[in-house]
C-alpha cells in the first residue's frame, strides 16, 4: 500500500471513529438520558425548589442572591424555576403600565426568564434547570401561543374546555367544569352547579386530547426551553385520565384511553423539540402511571409529595412508601424519583401544613427526618428553598406579606438547616 493511500485508510478510520461519536452523543442513551452537553440527570445529588428564579425584587434579592444560594446548598438541580401559570408576556413592556410593574416586580416574562438563566448558567453552567407548565388550566379572557403570537379569547377557550359527552359518558360539560372550578377556586365555593355558566368561571379544565390545546401547552414548554431550560415538569399531566376513568370505571373506554395516547404524544414532542434544538430536555411529572394498565410514557423523572398528615405529625408511613416506591420501580425502573412537598389552594396541603401547622423547630424537624427518610429509599428530598403557595387562607406569611413560602424569611428559618443537610449529602458522594 503506497503512502497515500495508508494515508486514506487512516484519515477514513478517524472520521468512522469522530463520525461514530458523534451520533453516539446525539442520541439519547437507553436510560432516555442525555444528548451531548446535557448533564444526566440521574447524577443530581442535592435538588432545591425555586420558585420562580429571577423574582426576588419585592424582597431585595438579586439574581446574584439567589446563585449565592445555589452555591451554598450545593444544588445541581433547581426544580420548578419557572412556573408559567398565568399567561406570560414576551416581556413586560408588552403589558399595560398597571401590568407592567407588577410583571417587573415578579419577573414574570420570557425576556426576563432568559436574562436569568443566563446569568446562572455563567456561574453554574452544570446546574439542571427545570421549568413547569400546568396541564389543568386555560384561562376564561384569554390565552396566548408563545411560540406564534396567536392569541385565544373567549368563547374560544371554552372549546378547548373537557367535555365529557364527547365521548358519550352521561356528565355535562357545564357539570365537569363546575366541579373541577370549585376546586381550584374558578368560581364561588357555594355556587350550585345547575347555575354555572363558562362567563363566570376564570378557567376551565382543558381537553389534553384537544389538538389546539396540545399546541397551546407544548408552546409553554418549547418557550421555556429556548430560554434556556433544561427540563420541562408538567403539572397534572395525568389528571384527565383519573377523572375519566372514575367516570367509566374502564381503563378501555376510548375516552381514557385517548387521553392516555395524548399524553404520550406530548411527553414525546418535548423530547424532539429538545433534539431539534440540539439538547436533550428532560421532562417529568408526577408518578400517577404506576395505577395505569399501560406502558408508561417516557418520563425521564417522577416526582412524589408526603401527605399533609405525614407532616403534620412528623412521621412518613414507611409501610405505604415501601409499596409506592416498589410500584415505580416496576413501572418506571431506575428513574430518578423526587419528593417535594406539594402544594394547591389552601393550607389543607402539604405545604400548607408544613408552613402554617409546624412551629420553626418543627419545621427544621422534619426537613431532617424526611431528608434521611427518602434518602434511604433512593428518592431525592428537594429541599424548599423558596416559592410554593401556602394557601389563600395562610396567615403565616413570608416577610410578613407573601404567602409564597421562603425558607429565608424570619417567619420560617429552615434556609440554615437545608444547608446543612446539603452539605453532608454531598460530602457522603
Amino acid at each position: 500500500m503506497n503512502m497515500n493511500a495508508r494515508k486514506s485508510v487512516v484519515l477514513i478510520a478517524v472520521l468512522g471513529i469522530a463520525l461514530t461519536a458523534l451520533v453516539w452523543n446525539l442520541r439519547p442513551s437507553q436510560n432516555g438520558i442525555g444528548y451531548a452537553g446535557a448533564r444526566n440527570i440521574s447524577h443530581v445529588r442535592v435538588a432545591v425548589l425555586y420558585e420562580r428564579i429571577g423574582d426576588g425584587e419585592w424582597i431585595n434579592r438579586s439574581v446574584e442572591d439567589e446563585i449565592k444560594i445555589f452555591r451554598e446548598t450545593n444544588a445541581d438541580f433547581i426544580f420548578r424555576a419557572f412556573w408559567r401559570w398565568n399567561p406570560c408576556p414576551e416581556k413586560c413592556e408588552d403589558l399595560s403600565e398597571e401590568q407592567r410593574e407588577k410583571c417587573q416586580v415578579g419577573g414574570y416574562s420570557y425576556e426576563h426568564l432568559e436574562k436569568t438563566i443566563s446569568k446562572i448558567k455563567t456561574e453554574l453552567p452544570d446546574i439542571i434547570i427545570c421549568g413547569a407548565v400546568p396541564a389543568q388550566i386555560i384561562h376564561r379572557r384569554g390565552v396566548w401561543n408563545p411560540k406564534t403570537g396567536e392569541i385565544i379569547k373567549y368563547p374560544e377557550t371554552w372549546q378547548l374546555a373537557l367535555n365529557p359527552e364527547k365521548w358519550g359518558i352521561n356528565v355535562s360539560k357545564k357539570e365537569f367544569q363546575c366541579m373541577f372550578a370549585k376546586t381550584h377556586f374558578w368560581i364561588p365555593q357555594d355556587l350550585d352547579c345547575e347555575e354555572y355558566t363558562p362567563e363566570i368561571a376564570s378557567a376551565y379544565f382543558p381537553d389534553i386530547t384537544n389538538e389546539k390545546f396540545q399546541e397551546l401547552l407544548l408552546s409553554w414548554a418549547e418557550r421555556q426551553v429556548d430560554a434556556g431550560a433544561d427540563a420541562i415538569w408538567i403539572d397534572m399531566l395525568f389528571r384527565q385520565v383519573t377523572m375519566l376513568y372514575r367516570l367509566t370505571k374502564d381503563f378501555e373506554h376510548p375516552a381514557v384511553r385517548e387521553s392516555y395516547s395524548a399524553i404520550n404524544k406530548i411527553v414525546d414532542k418535548i423530547h424532539e423539540y429538545g433534539k431539534r434544538k440540539g439538547k436533550y430536555v428532560h421532562v417529568g411529572s408526577w408518578a400517577t402511571p404506576v395505577k395505569f394498565p399501560y406502558p408508561p410514557p417516557q418520563l425521564d423523572f417522577v416526582t412524589v409529595t408526603p401527605s399533609g398528615k405525614e407532616i403534620r405529625e412528623l412521621e412518613l408511613n414507611e409501610e405505604k412508601w415501601n409499596e409506592y416506591l416498589s410500584l415505580i420501580r416496576e413501572r418506571f425502573g431506575e428513574v430518578p424519583v423526587f419528593a417535594f412537598i406539594d402544594w394547591a389552594g389552601t393550607t389543607k396541603t402539604p405545604l400548607g401544613q408544613f408552613s402554617q401547622n409546624l412551629s420553626k423547630e418543627e419545621q427544621r424537624e422534619f426537613l431532617k427526618k424526611a431528608d434521611e427518610f427518602f434518602s434511604k429509599k433512593g428518592i431525592i428530598f428537594v429541599y424548599p428553598v423558596h416559592g410554593g403557595f401556602m394557601g389563600h387562607d395562610a396567615k403565616i406569611l413570608s416577610f410578613g406579606k407573601s404567602k409564597v413560602y421562603d425558607s429565608l424569611a424570619p417567619e420560617f428559618e429552615t434556609y440554615e438547616t437545608i444547608k446543612e443537610l446539603t452539605k453532608r449529602e454531598t460530602e457522603n458522594e
